[in-house]
C-alpha cells in the first residue's frame, strides 16, 4: 500500500539545494544528480571507513577529496558500516569527538545556558503576573474610590 502512495505522489517543483537547478521533487529532496553524486560520496566514505577503522575526518576529506561538510553530516547521522570510532570536530570548540554535535564540556555549557535562559523566562513571567496583579488591584481600588466620590456627591 506505501507503494503505491510513492508511486501516485505528484512532485513538487523546487531548486536543488545544492545545485539550485529546477526539478520535480518527489520526496528526496535534491535533484537526481545530486542525488547520485551523493550516493556516490556515501559510498566512498564508507570504503575509505572500512578500509581505515580509526581515521579522522580529516582524513576521510583529505584521502578521498569529498566536501568536510558533507562528510561531517554523514559522521554526524551515523551513516558508517565500519565498526570503528571516526573523530570529527566539535560544532563549538573544535575538539575531537566521536558522536553527536558537541564535546563533553561544550555540552554542558549549553545545558547550563538552556537552565539559565529557562530560570530567566520563568522570573520574566512571575514579574509580569506581580505587574498584572497590582494594575488590577489598582484599578479596584481606584473605582472603589470613585464610587464613594459619586455616593458623596463629589
Amino acid at each position: 500500500m506505501n507503494m503505491l502512495k510513492t508511486q501516485n505522489r505528484k512532485g513538487v517543483l523546487r531548486n536543488c539545494p545544492i545545485c539550485e537547478k529546477l526539478f520535480t521533487d518527489t520526496g528526496i529532496g535534491v535533484c537526481q544528480k545530486c542525488y547520485d553524486k551523493m550516493r556516490d560520496y556515501e559510498n566512498q566514505i564508507n570504503d575509505f571507513v572500512k578500509e581505515h577503522p580509526h581515521c579522522t575526518v580529516k582524513d576521510i576529506v583529505r584521502q578521498t577529496k569529498i566536501p568536510l561538510k558533507f562528510a561531517t553530516n554523514m559522521i554526524n547521522k551515523g551513516q558508517f558500516i565500519a565498526g570503528g570510532k571516526i573523530t570529527y570536530p566539535c560544532s563549538r570548540c573544535g575538539k575531537a569527538i566521536t558522536s553527536g554535535l558537541y564535546c563533553g564540556s561544550c555540552m554542558a555549557l549549553v545545558h547550563e545556558a538552556t537552565a539559565n535562559a529557562k530560570r530567566l523566562e520563568l522570573e520574566r513571567k512571575a514579574k509580569e503576573e506581580q505587574e498584572r496583579i497590582k494594575k488590577k488591584y489598582a484599578e479596584k481600588k481606584s473605582s472603589g474610590m470613585n464610587i464613594l466620590k459619586i455616593l458623596r456627591g463629589k
